[in-house]
């Protein structure tokens, strides 16, 4: 009797036992998803932090370069004639001439719901953050429309012996305008790339504290913990969206400064572009702003990168 009942402990620690290894087994599949997920992610972020938001400084700095060797490519022929030489390719015609739309219809999630975290939930500071897309509407509206008022004076039509015609006269008779989208694309870049720059180590420092203060009984670090766990991935996914949209203003970009003459506006619409980025977010945005209705700087907030 007392075999018996060893045998059937046994057989019983045995049984459970297996069936450990079998829950560990399926738990795996899931784990492992997860793991394979947070590495894509890590390398995802790391390359848009370190190569497609490069530094601004950098970047503005290859930008010029491009326009100045730009056109030199395309008349030594080092470079081809395609579709995107013609105003009329598929980018131009229906991206680059809403451009500003599809760049604030990113931003304004992202910072909406990035200063939500770090501001706590303070809507003071939220709008303080907002305004800043709202001037740099403002600068985009008004350069803009400005460049068509000199374009309209200083462009020229082609083919070349309907050059001295008008630009409203070349348009309606279906020749081709020469101008670029060198301001808005170059502006639109910058403002992206200070837009997004807190998002990345410091963004995971931020993700890893609230993970280690989880439990705590402060009612307003505990909700700021649940903004965390339902708004990252969204962030993310806007942050991966605008690096997209990066790579496509600066593909555009390359296209204009190469095919699209005449090089001296576009220097003119470059410098006023980084004149523009260096006045906002170089003097004018500051981190620990004392107003109460002046734009602070990203990133400006109760919790500090």
């Amino acid at each position: 009797m007392i075999k018996n009942r060893r045998r059937s402990s046994s057989s019983q620690s045995a049984t459970s036992s297996s069936s450990r290894k079998m829950s560990k087994s399926l738990n795996l599949p899931s784990s492992l998803i997860s793991d394979i997920f947070r590495i894509l992610h890590n390398l995802i972020v790391a390359f848009c932090r370190r190569i497609i938001f490069a530094p601004p400084t950098l970047k503005i700095l290859v930008y010029f370069f491009l326009i100045i060797i730009g056109p030199f490519l395309k008349d030594f022929h080092m470079i081809s004639h395609t579709s995107l030489s013609s105003q009329a390719n598929v980018p131009n015609k229906y991206i680059a001439k809403i451009g500003w739309i599809w760049s604030i219809f990113l931003l304004v999630p992202f910072v909406y719901l990035t200063s939500l975290i770090y501001t706590r939930g303070h809507y003071g500071l939220i709008i303080r953050h907002l305004i800043r897309l709202l001037i740099a509407t403002t600068i985009w509206y008004i350069i803009t429309f400005l460049f068509i008022r000199i374009e309209a004076l200083t462009g020229m039509c082609k083919p070349n012996d309907k050059r001295q015609i008008t630009r409203q006269f070349c348009r309606s008779s279906r020749y081709q305008w020469q101008e670029g989208h060198t301001f808005f694309l170059l502006y639109a870049l910058l403002v992206i790339n200070e837009e997004v720059k807190l998002y990345g180590e410091n963004w995971k420092k931020l993700e890893d504290g609230n993970r280690s203060n989880s439990g705590n009984t402060n009612i307003s670090l505990d909700l700021n913990q649940n903004r965390m766990k339902l708004f990252s991935l969204p962030i993310g996914i806007l942050y991966i969206a605008l690096a997209l949209l990066t790579v496509l203003w600066e593909f555009m970009l390359l296209s204009t400064v190469i095919y699209i003459y005449n090089i001296l506006h576009k220097l003119i619409a470059a410098s006023f572009a980084v004149f523009f980025w260096f006045i906002t977010y170089r003097i004018w945005y500051r981190q620990n702003n004392t107003s109460n209705i002046a734009p602070c700087a990203p990133g400006d907030g109760f919790i500090s990168f």
